[in-house]
């Protein structure tokens, strides 16, 4: 039990799907001791600022069930008050829509029938957002949980799986490389076109916006973008904790990046322009599924993650789902 001010007191509670890492619940789930008032919640949250970084870095995501968060909007202030600053969604792959005209979207809406491999948030583009977090709308029948797995776990189990390769792209970095469409494309679970990436319709504007990130790009006869991004780190240490961190999307792009206009084998490459060892990102997105957990969704829960920490995955699912997502940048004074 946590007694966090005089407001309210808050349980760590046990739920199906945890997994251990070195002792500690993964993620770790809140809930409050007794109902308690949406007004005394944000008063509770307000207080909390230190209190929800510092553990998201011990525990790498959190989830709060059972409290009174009943719509976007109050997720929204939720966040708003509890002190984490808003960030624009710029550079993301995933067909997005504003769900409350400041900063809650929706999550990434591919087929049902498809998985979203695992992933940290933006990790293509030099400034990654440093936190993600979902709030649950509407849980699915079935399936369709946000697994997450800790990406020092990841890192090892890489590492251990082909050690040369996992030198070289901590050497080297990588690059990724990305056909993006002239207009949104909901079916494709990287089917954000480049005037929803770049936050306009002026080519110019996007032009310069790629030229900041170091992005070169071939506009395409048929209005599409192909895009190449700068050498990006794929491991990290992080600069909190000392851990080494998958902080990448080779995973992601080489397994998923797949529609009418990407070939996910193409999708991503080493950061001195060769190709990426196949073989070893189809075991270590194997490995993934070994040490994730996967938490069924219940209306009303909200997920913290530390994305620094933690890559992010969603299951198939069955029946309506409406989950919206945020996130937020490293507003330390040291980043990693």
């Amino acid at each position: 039990m946590c007694n966090l001010g005089e407001i309210m007191e808050i349980l760590n509670i046990e739920v199906q799907g945890q997994q251990n890492i070195e002792g500690k619940p993964f993620p770790v789930v809140f809930q409050p001791r007794e109902d308690t008032s949406y007004s005394d919640f944000l008063k509770w949250s307000s207080g909390q600022k230190e209190w929800f970084r510092k553990t998201l870095q011990e525990y790498g995501a959190i989830i709060l069930r059972g409290f009174p968060v009943e719509s976007s909007e109050a997720f929204e202030q939720f966040l708003d008050t509890a002190g984490f600053p808003r960030m624009p969604y710029l550079g993301g792959a995933a067909p997005r829509e504003k769900v409350t005209p400041g900063r809650v979207l929706t999550a990434n809406e591919s087929p049902p029938s498809e998985p979203i491999p695992f992933h940290h948030e933006m990790a293509q583009v030099p400034n990654p957002p440093a936190y993600v977090f979902f709030f649950c709308v509407l849980p699915p029948q079935e399936g369709g949980e946000t697994a997450i797995v800790h990406s020092n776990r990841v890192y090892k189990r890489f590492a251990a799986i082909d050690p040369d390769f996992a030198e070289k792209v901590e050497r080297e970095g990588v690059q990724y490389i990305r056909v993006m469409p002239d207009q949104d494309d909901p079916k494709s679970p990287i089917g954000r076109s480049w005037r929803s990436t770049f936050l306009t319709d002026d080519r110019a504007v996007a032009e310069q916006k790629m030229k900041d990130l170091g992005t070169t790009w071939t506009w395409l006869e048929n209005g599409n973008l192909r895009t190449q991004t700068a050498t990006v780190p794929a491991i990290r240490t992080d600069s909190r904790t000392g851990m080494k961190t998958f902080f990448n999307s080779m995973v992601a792009a080489y397994t998923g990046w797949v529609d009418s206009r990407n070939d996910p084998q193409k999708a991503v490459c080493c950061g001195d322009g060769s190709a990426v060892n196949g073989d070893t990102l189809e075991k270590t997105a194997q490995a993934m599924e070994e040490e994730a957990a996967k938490i069924r969704w219940q209306r009303g829960d909200v997920m913290l993650i530390d994305n620094k920490l933690v890559l992010h995955a969603r299951k198939p699912f069955v029946g309506p789902r409406r989950i919206v997502a945020s996130i937020a940048p490293d507003d330390s004074a040291e980043s990693t």
